[in-house]
This record gives structure tokens, C-alpha cells and sequence, in this order.
């Protein structure tokens, strides 16, 4: 998620949005002025509907609208919101893209519509479906021509498109017809450029959803470049591993572009790649983490980079960056942001999160000759600012700050306190450009598991914290990787995640289980090898138990099971608690347990049991069994409508059993 505003305004456009099942999406505010600000949203719908919701937004604060609760369900929508006084909006929207590829992307609003939008990047390689959103947000009807400018220097054009008033139109790209089609190679790369008269300008804005590789799927949008330019800047950019980052550049022209491009790495060096030829009405692809005309592969400062991209013989190009990511284990997505024109004294970002399960980043670069002096001020969703002074980004080079940490940021805050907008501010007047990253997974993963089992005494844990409506589900993986893939198979159709307690019989006959177990965000508990009754085992084979479990997950996953271990049956004594206690592990039991392994239980006596036997704080067992597979559905409706929210342990347990609920 990337995003960045040289200023505020009282107009802000989103071409793309919806609110279908699988989408979840937000506008974030910033007002940062002194006066309150009245916002008033108008949602286009694509049914040609325009509904106005109206929404005040208090001086110097951030504010964030869930679009859910304004327009109906199952509705594509783009938005005008007009302010009475200056604001910056940011559009984050979370999704589950046709049940596959989960993710999150978003995007800075524009700030009017116009008659031309360029696209550098886009593509309809197999494993990327590529959406050209169009926003029509005035009284006359808009007719739309979309160029596409294809590699090998050939265009395509699709004229005519017709897009009604106040309305929104989506375009496949990877379609026929007013798309290109399906290409797998180079022939399905393209830049674009959409046109309308200048009576009745538009709004435009390139979605795209991946699978860009194994366990990396994911998302990224941008708002269009309104016209091509010599010089574009970038302030984040990085070719550590796990992180493939692009430049895609597009020129329109009729001349062929010589292109320069400088990279300001994080270690102080610069790294200059000239003479590039973008041919004339094509598009050209840097990977930037090889060494031809990027800078190659970096394990250490290095590889962050800013970019200054130039078109030294005058003719004007588009440049975007694309990056696709392995931030943490399977904290998998990409973002992408079109260049900014220039350094500037000024950046506002709407957007930020310092949340369980969000790492939020600041990056600042300094293209020029003298050193730049910048001030950052956060405005916090629990109506708080604060203000770090006086940051120092040397000449030519790029400074990183992690919102999420307490130095230069504000630290970790799990409630509306770690919701944040920002204004970067150079206080010495040199310019600078910046940038701001989001990278986000489950809450439990930036949860410091180890702290959570210690806060409740380790020993022996049956329930979580009963202040909060939340129930943890977990299962006893024990039999066939068939039967655990049917329940992540549901989990992930309801978008539940929860912990697994798996035997090592299936990390060793069914690896891509336990990988698919982590890659859609659940936790991986020990439940041992054999199954025995640990009362009865020596302490020696207790450690082997948990030893070999443990090595197994973690060679699979490179996650740890620590720290939760379930005793099969139940069976445990003082002893024994302690022993796994001394090895990393809380005792982890359950308050619900509809024994849906006994043939005398039915599925829908396992559904009345769980539904109606927790409670807030409630650990739910069950088994990878045909009974459970048959109730889970109606078993996660059930606690839903009964208000619970459905958790990891982690998540259930967390901070401890007092203190915040």
C-alpha cells in the first residue's frame, strides 16, 4: 500500500470501489487545518444511482469511513467527496479476490478529473487479472478511447466506450474485446492511455490482481498519471531478497526516449544507469534487483533505494514502480505508485496503521545537493497528534522511518490511537519526496507470542479473556491432509482464520497442508507424533514428542509451534505441565468440546453444542473428522450471529488474562 499528496484539497475522486462479498473498503481523512471540515460523499454506483452521505471531520484529525456502512452490499461504486475545507483522502480496500488471491491495496484520490490518463504498468499474463476503472463524475456522457501501448512497439485501440453521467465503467484488460486478451508472455505487458474530450473528463484507475508466484498473491491500484513528463522521482524502492521491484516505463510519443535513471541507495552510494531506449509507442520493464539496469540483489541497506528517473533527450515518458513482496513469512502482497513530479517541502498521507498486524513506513527521499531537515507530524484516530523534529536526510540518499516503532514514529497502538495520517514537512527549505509503505497480515503475527503465554502464568490455559466477544476455533489435525484442507477450504470461505494443532503425521505425508495453513494466515500449534497419553510416557519421550513436531512445521513453514501445545485427550498432570512449560509451550485445553468424533453425535448436535455452549473467551476444540466439516459452516454463522468475533488463540489470549479487555 503505498501512498503520497504534495497537498490537501477539497475535491477528492476514486474511480474504483465496491462493496460485493470478498471486498472490504475504506476512505481515509485527514483534515489538517483548524477548522472542521464538511465532507460530502457522493457514491456513483454502476447502476447510474448517485447516493450522498454527508460526514464532519474535526480540526487537525483523521477520520476513516467504512464504505459498507454508506452504500448497499453487492454494489461498484466510485466516490466524489467535496470538503468545505482543504483534506487529503486515501482509498485502502482489503479483499478476497474471487475466493483465491487475499490482499490489500490502495490509493491516493485525484484531485479532479481530466480528458487524458496514462498507465505505465499493466498486464494479462496468466495469474494477473488487470482492471482499467473509469469514473464519469459530470452531467454529460463520456465516450472513451483506450490506447494500449504493447512492448514490441504495436498498439491496440478500443474507441467508443460510452460511460453514462455520474457513473463508473470496468474494463478487463485481460479480456477480449475492450481488453487485449489473455497473453503469457511479453505480448500481454502494455502501458495505456485513456482518452475523452475535454467536455466531459473523467476519472481513471488501473486495479490489478495476482498470483505472481507460489504463496505471493496479492493486489495493487493506482490513480493514472494525467500526462507524461521528463522527470520522475520515487522515494521507496528495494531489492532485498523477497522483494522484486519494477520500473515500468511508457512512452506515448512518436520519438524514441533516452532515459536515465539515477538510484540514491540506502548506504550512501549512488548507482547510474544511462542511454536506456524506450522505444516510441511501446513500454519498457526494469527489474531493478539485476544488475543489468537495476542495481542488483542486497541483503543490507544497499538495496533501499530512491529513484530519479530522466528523460535526457527531452522526450516525455510515464514511470511507475511496481514491487511484489515476501515482507515477513507470508506477509505476501505488492504495491505500486505512479512517480512524483518533483521534490517538494510538503507530503500528506491520510492512511497509516500502527495496529496488531501492520507495519507502517515513512520513506524520504533527497535527490538534491544539500541536506534536508524534516518534521513530521502524526494525526492520530484517538484525536492525539505528535511531532517528530529535526530528522536529517542527507544529499542524494534515502532515510526510512518505521511508524510503528517509538523513536521517530509513535509507536504500537491497537486501538484508534494507531490509526494515523501524516504531514511531512522539510523545515530547511530543500525539497524532498516521499512515500509511505503499508505492509499488513494477520493481527497475531506481529503479536509477541512468547509475552502473551508468560502474561498468563504459562502452566494451564482452558479460556481466554471473558470481556471481549471473541471465541477461538481450533482444531486437532490428526487424520488426512483431505480432510484439514476441506476446513481450510470453509475457514477460508468465511474468512476465519483459527489454530491448527497438528500431529506429526501431517507435516510428513502433507506438506502443502501445513504450507497452505500458514500462507492463509493460521496458527500452527504442537500436538506431538503419536498421539499418546502423555501421563504415561517418560519425560524424554515427552521432549521427542514436541522436538520432532516442531522441527518438522518449522522446515515447512520456517514458523515456529511455539507457544502452544495441546495434550491428545486432554490427559495432563502438574508434571508433565511443567515439562512442556520448560520447552516453550503453554498447556493449551479448551472450554467447548462438541466431541463430534463420537458416532452417537450428529452434525447438527455438534452445531448445537458449540453455538450455544460459548461464550466470550471461549476455546472451541474440534477435529479434522466429516462431522466437522459438515457443521462448520452453519457452527461459524451461528457464533456470528450471536455478535462473537472468531479469533486465534493468540488474538483470544492477548494481552494477558487483566489489563486492557
Amino acid at each position: 500500500m503505498i501512498g503520497s499528496s504534495t497537498g490537501p484539497s477539497k475535491t477528492w475522486y476514486f474511480a474504483e470501489g465496491t462493496t460485493r462479498a470478498g471486498f472490504d473498503e475504506y476512505v481515509c481523512l485527514l483534515n489538517p487545518g483548524s477548522k472542521v471540515s464538511i465532507t460530502e460523499f457522493s457514491y456513483m454506483l454502476g447502476t447510474g444511482e448517485t447516493l450522498v452521505r454527508r460526514h464532519d471531520l474535526l480540526p487537525a484529525s483523521r477520520t476513516t469511513i467504512n464504505v459498507r456502512s454508506d452504500v448497499p452490499p453487492e454494489s461498484d461504486v466510485s466516490i466524489k467527496v467535496t470538503a468545505s475545507e482543504p483534506i487529503v483522502a486515501e482509498r485502502p480496500m482489503y479483499f478476497n479476490y474471487k475466493g483465491a488471491w487475499s490482499g490489500g491495496h490502495n490509493v491516493l484520490g485525484a484531485t479532479g478529473p481530466k480528458p487524458e490518463w496514462y498507465f505505465a504498468e499493466g498486464t494479462t499474463r496468466d495469474g494477473f487479472d488487470t482492471y482499467l476503472c473509469l469514473q464519469n463524475p459530470g452531467d454529460l456522457e463520456a465516450t472513451v478511447d483506450v490506447d494500449y501501448f504493447l512492448v514490441n512497439g504495436t498498439r491496440e485501440f478500443r474507441t467508443g466506450v460510452k460511460i453514462k453521467p455520474r457513473s463508473r465503467f470496468t474494463i478487463a484488460a485481460h479480456e477480449d474485446g475492450l481488453g487485449i486478451g489473455r497473453h503469457n508472455d511479453a505480448s500481454g505487458d502494455f502501458s495505456a492511455r485513456v482518452r475523452t474530450s475535454a467536455q466531459a473528463p473523467i476519472v481513471a484507475e488501473r486495479a490489478t490482481y495476482f498470483n505472481y508466484r507460489p504463496y505471493l498473491d496479492g493486489g495493487h491500484d493506482v490513480i493514472g498519471a494525467s500526462g507524461p513528463r521528463e522527470d520522475w522521482y520515487f522515494a521507496e524502492g528495494t531489492t532485498r531478497p523477497g522483494f522484486d521491484t519494477y520500473l515500468c516505463l511508457a512512452n506515448p510519443g512518436t520519438r524514441d526516449a533516452k532515459v536515465d535513471i539515477d538510484y540514491f541507495c540506502g548506504d550512501g552510494q549512488d548507482v547510474e544507469r544511462e542511454d536506456i531506449t524506450v522505444r516510441r509507442g511501446s513500454r519498457l520493464t526494469i527489474a531493478t534487483h539485476d544488475d543489468n539496469l537495476g542495481i542488483g540483489r542486497h541483503d543490507d541497506p544497499r538495496g533501499d533505494f530512491s529513484a530519479k528517473v530522466h528523460s535526457a533527450n527531452g522526450v516525455p515518458v510515464v514511470a511507475e514502480r511496481v514491487t511484489y513482496f515476501n515482507y515477513q513469512p507470508f506477509w505476501s502482497g505488492g504495491h505500486d505508485v505512479v512517480g512524483a513530479a518533483a521534490p517538494a517541502l510538503r507530503w500528506y498521507f491520510s492512511e497509516g496503521c500502527t495496529r496488531q498486524g501492520f507495519d507502517t513506513y515513512l520513506c524520504l527521499a533527497n535527490p538534491g545537493g544539500k541536506k534536508a531537515i524534516v518534521d513530521v507530524t502524526y494525526f492520530r484516530g484517538d484525536n492525539q497528534t505528535e511531532s517528530k523534529s529535526g530528522i536529517e536526510v542527507p544529499p542524494r540518499s534515502r532515510f526510512t522511518i518505521a511508524v510503528h516503532d517509538g523513536n521517530l514514529g509513535i509507536g504500537r497502538h491497537d486501538d484508534a490511537g494507531g490509526d494515523v495520517s501524516m504531514e511531512v514537512k522539510s523545515s530547511n527549505g530543500v525539497p524532498v519526496v516521499a512515500e509511505r509503505p503499508m505492509y499488513f497480515a494477520e493481527r497475531w503475527r506481529t503479536m509477541y507470542r512468547t509475552a502473551i503465554a508468560g502474561a498468563w502464568g504459562w502452566g494451564d490455559v482452558t479460556h481466554g479473556k471473558t470481556s471481549r466477544p471473541y471465541v477461538a476455533l481450533t482444531f486437532d489435525c490428526e487424520n488426512n491432509g483431505g480432510s484439514t484442507g476441506q476446513i481450510l477450504d470453509i475457514l477460508k470461505q468465511k474468512g476465519v482464520h483459527a489454530t491448527c494443532f497438528v500431529l506429526d503425521k501431517l507435516p510428513a505425508s502433507f506438506p502443502d497442508v501445513v504450507m497452505r495453513m500458514a500462507d492463509e494466515g493460521h496458527e500452527i500449534g504442537n500436538h506431538g507424533v503419536t498421539h499418546p497419553h502423555f501421563t504415561r510416557i517418560p519425560p524424554e519421550r515427552v521432549t521427542a514428542e514436541l522436538g520432532t513436531t516442531e522441527e518438522a512445521v518449522n522446515r515447512i513453514t520456517g514458523f515456529t509451534t511455539k507457544p502452544y501445545f495441546r495434550f491428545p485427550y486432554g490427559d495432563r498432570n502438574v508434571g508433565v505441565i511443567a515439562q512442556v512449560n520448560s520447552l516453550g509451550y503453554l498447556s493449551t485445553y479448551w472450554s467447548v468440546d462438541p466431541q463430534e468424533w463420537r458416532a452417537s453425535n450428529s452434525a447438527q448436535s455438534v452445531i448445537n453444542t458449540v453455538v450455544g455452549q460459548s461464550g466470550p473467551g471461549a476455546i472451541v476444540l474440534m477435529h479434522d473428522v466429516p462431522k466437522t466439516i459438515a457443521a462448520l459452516p452453519a457452527i461459524i454463522d451461528g457464533l456470528r450471529a450471536r455478535g462473537f468475533m472468531l479469533v486465534t488463540l493468540t488474538e483470544l489470549l492477548y494481552p494477558g488474562p487483566v489489563g486492557r479487555p
